[in-house]
C-alpha cells in the first residue's frame, strides 16, 4: 500500500528537488550539425553542400548560401541562435533558428573577397531581461558555443567573342569588326579597341554599340576603321623616298566589367582584290556615238610604277603618234572615267567618307587629300604618284587616274571648221574635280595635213602666236593615248 504524503511534506520534497537542480552546473550546448549549402558561381540555386566550418564556401556576387546548424542542450534549455556577418551582405533572418540564408554583397573589392559568417548558440536569452543585475546574473550562468564559416565571394569574368583573323579587301570602304560580350553577373561591359601594329596604315578606330533588336540592350561593340594603305604597300615618291607598309595590321580589343578584363588580338590583312595590270589598253564604247575605242590604262608612259610625264600639247600629240595612237577626245576620257553607272569620279570610293581624316592615304585617287599630296606639301611635281598607286582609282572600267594625279590633254576635231579643239581633264593632285571637270584650252587652226605627222606638227607649232603657244606648252599637264 502506498500512502500519500501530507501536503507539507510534499512541498518540502519539491523544494528540495528544485534546490538540488539549481545547484547543478549549467551544461554548455553541444553542436550536432554544421553545414552550409553554397551557390556555386555558375549556378542560380544553392547546389553544393559543405560540411563543417573548416571548409571553404565559394559563391558569386549576390549569391545565396544556406546554413544548417543544430545544437543540443543537456539541461533542455531553449537555445538561441544569433547570426552575424559583420555588416556584409544580408541574412534572411539574423535571429533565425539553426536554418538561415545569407546573401552575398552585390559588389565586392577586386575579383574576389573573403567574408566571415558567425553564429552564436546560447542557452540563455539574457538580452530580454530588463534589470541590469538580473541580466548580469543571467550572463554569468549562460553557456554558448560559436560556429564560424569562411565564404569567398567572387566576381565572374565576362565572356567575349570576336574573330581572331580576318581579311578585308582594300576596295571595301571600311573595316568593320564585331565583338560580342556577356557578363554572367549582369554588369555593364566597357569595350576598347586599339591598333597595336601598323598605326600609319589605318585610321583611328571608332566604335559603336551593338544592341539587341528587341530589348535594345548592348550586346557588343563594333570597331570601324579605314585602311589607308593595302597590305605590303610600297609608297614611292618622286624624290626617291620609299615606305613599305606591313603585311597585316594588328588590333587589340578588350571587354571589362570594371574588375575582370578579357583581351583579344585580331590580325587584319588588307589585300588588293586583284593585281593591277602592268599597262596596256582597255576597249570601251563611246556612248554618244556608239563607236568602240581603246584607251591606255595609265597616264603616259602607260606603265605601272612609272611617274606620269608632264608634256606640252605638241609633245603629247607626238608621243601618241609615234605609237600609232592619238590623243583621246574629251568624251572618250569622260566615258572611261564614268563607266556605265555613271560615276562622279573614276573611283568607287566616296571621298566624303574620309573628310575627317588628315589624309586618306591611297584610297580614292591622288587628289588634294591623298597621302602624296600631304607629303608633297603643296609642290605639284613632288605630289605626283606612280601609275597604279591608287588601286581604287580605276572606277568600273579599269582605266586609272582619270581623277587626280595629273591633268590630261584631250582634243576634238571639228569637222565643220577643220579646227582642232583643245581640252584637258582638269582634275589633278591640286584640284578636286570629277569626270565632267573638263577645261578648254582654245582652238588650234589646222593648216592642213595630219597633225600626227611630226613635220606637220612642227609647222603648225611655228605658225602660232606667242600667247596661244604659251597656253599649249604650259606644264603640269600629262596625257594618255587612244585609238
Amino acid at each position: 500500500m502506498i500512502r500519500s504524503l501530507p501536503p507539507l511534506a510534499l512541498l518540502v520534497f519539491l523544494s528540495a528537488c528544485s534546490l538540488l537542480h539549481d545547484e547543478l552546473p549549467n551544461e554548455s550546448p553541444t553542436l550536432q550539425i554544421s553545414q552550409s549549402i553554397c551557390q556555386s558561381p555558375a549556378m542560380t540555386h544553392p547546389d553544393t553542400i559543405v560540411n563543417g566550418s573548416d571548409a571553404f564556401c565559394q559563391v558569386r556576387r549576390g549569391g545565396e548560401i544556406r546554413f544548417l546548424v543544430r545544437a543540443a542542450d543537456e539541461d533542455d534549455d531553449p537555445l538561441i541562435y544569433r547570426w552575424n556577418a559583420f555588416g556584409a551582405g544580408s541574412f534572411r533572418d539574423s535571429l533565425a533558428s539553426g536554418e538561415n540564408s545569407w546573401f552575398a554583397p552585390e559588389s565586392i573589392t577586386g575579383s574576389s573577397e573573403e567574408f566571415i559568417i558567425q553564429v552564436v548558440i546560447s542557452d540563455r536569452d539574457c538580452n530580454t531581461i530588463s534589470g541590469p543585475n538580473d541580466r548580469q546574473a543571467c550572463i554569468d550562468v549562460a553557456e554558448e558555443i560559436m560556429e564560424t564559416f569562411r565564404v569567398e565571394v567572387i566576381q565572374r569574368l565576362p565572356t567575349y567573342s570576336v574573330i581572331t583573323d580576318t581579311t578585308v579587301f582594300f576596295r571595301e570602304p571600311f573595316i568593320r569588326i564585331d565583338g560580342f560580350g556577356n557578363d554572367p553577373d549582369g554588369d555593364p561591359l566597357e569595350y576598347r579597341w586599339q591598333l597595336t601594329e601598323g598605326q600609319a596604315g589605318l585610321s583611328n578606330i571608332t566604335q559603336e554599340a551593338l544592341r539587341d533588336d528587341e530589348t535594345l540592350e548592348q550586346i557588343g561593340s563594333r570597331a570601324i576603321a579605314i585602311a589607308l594603305y593595302p597590305s605590303n604597300y610600297l609608297l614611292r615618291r618622286v624624290n626617291g623616298e620609299e615606305t613599305l607598309f606591313p603585311a597585316s595590321y594588328r588590333i587589340n580589343t578588350s571587354a571589362t566589367d570594371g574588375e575582370g578584363l578579357i583581351e583579344r588580338e585580331i590580325t587584319v590583312q588588307v589585300p588588293v582584290e586583284s593585281l593591277l595590270p602592268a599597262g596596256g589598253m582597255v576597249q570601251l564604247t563611246e556612248p554618244t556615238t556608239g563607236l568602240d575605242f581603246e584607251i591606255d590604262v595609265y597616264e603616259y608612259p602607260n606603265s605601272k610604277g612609272e611617274f606620269p610625264l608632264e608634256a606640252t600639247l605638241f609633245e603629247a600629240i607626238n608621243f601618241c603618234g609615234v605609237q600609232g595612237k592619238r590623243l583621246c577626245s574629251p568624251s572618250e576620257s569622260q566615258a572611261a572615267c564614268q563607266g556605265d553607272q555613271p560615276l562622279t569620279y573614276s573611283s568607287t570610293d566616296d571621298p566624303l567618307a574620309y573628310a575627317g581624316l588628315e589624309h586618306f592615304g591611297v584610297r580614292f585617287c591622288n587628289s588634294p587629300k591623298s597621302a602624296f599630296a600631304f607629303l608633297g606639301g603643296g609642290d605639284f611635281t613632288a605630289s605626283l604618284a606612280p601609275s597604279g598607286s591608287f588601286p581604287n582609282c580605276g572606277g568600273t572600267t579599269g582605266v586609272f587616274d582619270l581623277t587626280g594625279n595629273i591633268g590630261e590633254w584631250t582634243v576634238l576635231s571639228n569637222d565643220s571648221t577643220g579646227d582642232l579643239e583643245i581640252y584637258f581633264m582638269a582634275s589633278d593632285v591640286t584640284i578636286d574635280g570629277g569626270c565632267t571637270f573638263i577645261g578648254s584650252a582654245g582652238t588650234l587652226p589646222l593648216a592642213g595635213g595630219d597633225i600626227y605627222d611630226p613635220a606637220v606638227l612642227q609647222q603648225q607649232r611655228e605658225s602660232l602666236n606667242e600667247i596661244i603657244l604659251q597656253t599649249l606648252e604650259q606644264g603640269s599637264i600629262g596625257f594618255r593615248c587612244c585609238r
